[in-house]
């Protein structure tokens, strides 16, 4: 389903079913998230363009498509070519890395000189989460900024992104000081033309739950009510649906965007 208001998105294949939702909320006029789902279900793609800049819609639509071509499963069997074999990691998994490192590089760069040319007071910038399935059970991950990946396990949820922003490292740092506010976000792309994702993988398990979601929704509601959500049921598309309505219900401050897959 697609409205002027909310975008939808499903995969329904053999090793997967997902579904993807970007809401523009209550407040705001223009949504600046973007998400993307693989027809083939091997790539899912989240970006919240930053939030308050200007063209933030467009610094989270070009991130993705940056994605959308370095992705390719033609892209990354040729780069499976060239990788060192190492010692209990897929090749995939090492190709993978050097690809998200380029894809990076160059979004960044783009977004960089796109702002600089266009002279804005405040450069447009976006954050990104993505989740690529991997061959032998495998799946990847990697982020910048603050929008999150979730994993729901044997009826117990865990963060297994932690939030590039000053709130995290008052957290880190034993919650010493001033709590910082929670929407200063200390890596993105588009402000410097060198970033670095944060890249991590694991073996994946029969019926795991992975929820991409940008801060519209963990800002909006507890990890105790997405809990809730997830232990209600195990539809993917309930369960989105039903996320993005419970943010919007207490307020929809922000664009909330979220993916959810079942493996």
């Amino acid at each position: 389903m697609e409205t002027d208001s909310r975008v939808n998105f499903q995969v329904n294949a053999s090793h997967i079913v997902a579904t993807g939702i970007s809401d523009v909320g209550r407040v705001r006029s223009e949504n600046e998230d973007s998400i993307w789902l693989d027809k083939s279900g091997l790539v899912l793609l989240l970006a919240d363009g930053m939030g308050g800049h200007e063209r933030g819609a467009e610094a989270s639509q070009t991130v993705i498509k940056v994605f959308q071509e370095h992705l390719k499963p033609e892209v990354i069997k040729e780069e499976m070519q060239d990788v060192t074999a190492l010692i209990g990691v897929p090749p995939e998994i090492g190709s993978l890395y050097t690809i998200i490192f380029r894809a990076v590089g160059q979004t960044a760069n783009f977004l960089c000189e796109r702002n600089q040319e266009l002279k804005l007071e405040r450069y447009m910038g976006t954050t990104i989460v993505g989740l690529v399935l991997v061959q032998d059970d495998h799946v990847l991950w990697f982020h910048i900024g603050d929008s999150r990946l979730y994993r729901w396990r044997d009826s117990t949820l865990k963060c297994i992104t932690t939030d590039h922003s000053l709130h995290a490292e008052w957290e880190k740092a034993g919650r010493t000081g001033n709590e910082p506010p929670k929407n200063i976000i200390t890596r993105v792309i588009g402000i410097n033309p060198i970033v670095e994702a944060d890249i991590e993988w694991d073996k994946r398990q029969k019926d795991d739950i992975f929820i991409l979601c940008s801060d519209g929704l963990t800002d909006m509601i507890t990890e105790e009510q997405v809990e809730d959500i997830l232990k209600a049921g195990n539809d993917v598309d309930d369960i989105a649906n039903l996320l993005v309505d419970a943010a919007l219900a207490v307020g929809g401050k922000d664009n909330t965007s979220v993916i959810v897959c079942k493996v």
